[in-house]
């Protein structure tokens, strides 16, 4: 399973990513932690429950969370479910042998991807890469639209308050004419009556 975000092989954001592994099992958390360690120059934080994870990300988020479907505690479904719902960040699962119904529910939660046992490292590789782009991406997305609604909400303000400047001008301007025709009537009207 694969969700696609148009990301191909970009280089990295120029900050250093954060990658959390959430595994029980100590050989195959060694296994990710030495690909990942050597395809990235990230801060990896390892845990081996949901409860640990959930823990760490409410104080310190990652940008990917690599996480095995069966954990001790809870299924990664779950996990990945409070996850989402703290923030929007990529979660890749692990299994031994997901059922369809498991990979359809992961799909509806976003995950990532799900890698069914045993799969290439290169793949989990590359879709991690794929994540981490496609989240830098947003967050970069997200910073430029916030600049944009704050630039829009000056714009308007500014607007408002060259309107309403505008206004007393013109104010001041009718009644300046109206003073200024009243003079005129007042001369004429002297002029008409005053003895020839």
């Amino acid at each position: 399973m694969r969700k696609q975000d148009g990301c191909d092989a970009r280089p990295m954001p120029p900050r250093t990513p954060k990658i959390m592994v959430v595994e029980p099992d100590s050989e195959i958390l060694e296994i990710l932690v030495a690909a990942l360690s050597e395809r990235f120059d990230a801060h990896l934080t390892c845990v081996d429950s949901a409860e640990s994870c959930l823990d760490v990300e409410v104080v310190d988020p990652h940008d990917l969370i690599v996480a095995e479907l069966d954990l001790p505690d809870t299924s990664g479904l779950d996990l990945a479910e409070q996850l989402m719902a703290l923030s929007h960040r990529p979660v890749v699962l692990l299994a031994d042998d997901p059922t369809t119904e498991q990979a359809i529910a992961a799909l509806r939660l976003g995950v990532r991807d799900l890698f069914a046992k045993p799969f290439p490292v290169s793949r989990l590789l590359d879709a991690s890469q794929h994540a981490l782009c496609g989240h830098h991406m947003r967050r970069e997305h997200a910073v430029k639209y916030h600049r944009m609604r704050s630039l829009v909400r000056t714009a308007i303000r500014e607007r408002r308050e060259l309107n309403k400047r505008i206004e007393l001008v013109c104010r001041d301007l009718v009644g300046a004419h109206r003073r200024l025709a009243h003079r005129v009537l007042e001369i004429r009207g002297s002029e008409n009556t005053s003895p020839s």
